[in-house]
Formats: structure tokens, C-alpha cells, sequence
């Protein structure tokens, strides 16, 4: 009986411990960041990119200058490289970029090719 209790503890303070890494390894990931991508069509080359924490996942959406939201989908954060997909005019859009502090800079993977994307933090 004592084995077991210890098993419990050891196993519930392993689920406390791996649930607390996540969270403090996307606190720098979660928030809104202003976005540009100069070369993608006008009304998308501009807007904000919110990343949440819901449950112990990423989650989020854009909103694009005119006030229209995407849901992002596939969110993942993992050594500083920042993971998501969106659906844009019944098109699946990839971005995978890296964060550095307060910026954001990568690549945004569309049908009509690769466009470069940075962001910068909204304090």
C-alpha cells in the first residue's frame, strides 16, 4: 500500500511539474503581436496575431485591420519556433516563424508561395 501511495504522489507531482514547464515555456509566445507580410494581398498584409493558453494548449486567431478574426489551428512552441496553421479564403496557410524576445520573424507558406512575416509584441 505504501509503494502505491508513493507511485501516486511521484506521478501527480510529474503531471504538476511537466504542467508548470509548459506554461512558463510559452509565456513568451502568449499575447498579441502586429504583424506585417508586405508581399501577401492587401487587407492581409496587416493585423494582429493573438496566442492564448487554453487547457495547457496554444490556441488563437488573427484579426485582420478590417476587424475580421481567423482561427489559428495546429498552434505548437517548442525551442523558440512558433508552429501554426490558418484557413485564408478556403485556403490552408502555414507560418512557421521564430521569436526572439519581442520579435517574431519567418515564413508564410500560401499557394501562391512563400512570403516573409514579421511581427513585433504588443506590450
Amino acid at each position: 500500500m505504501k509503494k502505491l501511495m508513493f507511485f501516486v504522489f511521484v506521478l501527480i507531482a510529474a503531471t504538476v511539474t511537466v504542467n508548470a514547464s509548459n506554461s512558463s515555456k510559452n509565456k513568451e509566445v502568449i499575447g498579441e503581436w502586429k504583424y506585417e507580410v508586405p508581399s501577401a494581398p492587401y487587407g492581409y498584409n496587416a493585423g494582429t496575431i493573438v496566442i492564448e493558453e487554453k487547457e495547457g494548449k496554444l490556441t488563437g486567431h488573427t484579426k485582420l485591420d478590417d476587424g475580421y478574426k481567423i482561427d489559428l489551428k495546429d498552434v505548437t512552441y517548442e525551442e523558440g519556433v512558433l508552429k501554426f496553421g490558418l484557413y485564408v479564403d478556403y485556403n490552408y496557410v502555414t507560418l512557421k516563424v521564430t521569436i526572439e524576445g519581442e520579435n517574431m520573424k519567418g515564413t508564410v507558406n500560401s499557394p501562391d508561395g512563400a512570403m516573409p512575416i514579421t511581427a513585433k509584441k504588443v506590450k
